[in-house]
Formats: structure tokens, sequence, C-alpha cells
């Protein structure tokens, strides 16, 4: 009789310990926006890219975080790519293959992203200027071929868009 009482007991005690975890775990939290919300187009006579800089590069920012981003190459080549970042979560890329990314906000001017395509992984920053009317994307650092050329060589991305 004592171990059915301990029995029950335990039963009862893992049950509230699971009713009780169960908000804890993973639950996506969205990423409002905030003052980062808006459209936003490169500034390219600010910016530093490496090769020739696009003839287009927009990012549009909903409130509720979602980021789709358009950009016309300088040979004419369009891409399209959004997502929807959740607080401590990386989230696939929609419009790029096997890749995903994890925005992490420092602060109200700062978030850092954490990027993941096909296995590689790199880092970069924004930055939103106080009067909210610049945004500063800060590239990982890697390397580039200039078309037609076949020596690898450095680079760092700095994209300035000013907000539309």
């Amino acid at each position: 009789m004592r171990s059915d009482l301990m029995k029950v007991r335990c039963c009862v005690m893992a049950a509230s310990l699971l009713l009780f975890a169960a908000p804890l775990t993973a639950v996506a939290q969205d990423m409002p926006a905030g003052a980062w919300a808006g459209s936003w187009v490169a500034n390219t006579a600010k910016s530093k890219f490496p090769g020739p800089p696009p003839t287009a590069d927009q990012v549009t920012i909903q409130p509720d975080g979602t980021v789709a981003v358009h950009v016309v190459s300088s040979d004419g080549k369009t891409s399209d790519w959004s997502y929807k970042p959740q607080v401590g979560k990386s989230v696939p890329i929609q419009g790029r293959d096997n890749v995903t990314v994890e925005i992490v906000k420092v602060g109200d001017y700062r978030n850092n992203q954490i990027w993941n395509s096909n296995g590689k992984i790199t880092k970069s920053y924004s930055i939103l200027s106080k009067d909210g009317k610049v945004q500063t994307f800060h590239g990982a650092p890697g390397t580039y071929r200039a078309p037609g050329g076949t020596k690898e060589l450095p680079f760092s991305e700095v994209v300035v868009y000013e907000k539309q």
C-alpha cells in the first residue's frame, strides 16, 4: 500500500512539473521591428561592396519584424529573399536554399546576425542611427573574386541604408 502511495505521489509531482514547464518550452516569439520598421534603400555612394555595387538594394521591414530584401546586381540579376526573425531561434530564409539566420537584439540600435549557409557560419551586425533615418549593415569579412579574375581578394561589405 505504501509503495502504491509513493507511485501516485511521484506521478502527481511529475505531472505538476510538466504542467509548470510546458509554458517554458520552445514557443516561437516574434521579434517586432520597432524603429527598424520601414522601407530602406542602399546609398551605394556611402557603401562599400566587394566589386561593382548593385543597381538596386532595398530592404523592407514590417512592424512584425518580417524582412524582405530585393537586390538587382550590377549585371542585372535579381535576388529576392525574406525571413521573419524569432527570439533566440535560427529561421530559414525564403528564396535562398539552405540558409538560415538568427537575429540577436543587442540593444535598441544594434542587431547581430548569425548566418548559416550550407553549414558555414558567418556573423554580421546592423546599427540604427539614433534619429532612425540610417541603418548600416556590416557584413562578415570574406573573399571575393572579381569577374574574370582568378585571384581571391579579401573584402568587408558595409551597406548604408537610408529610410524612405
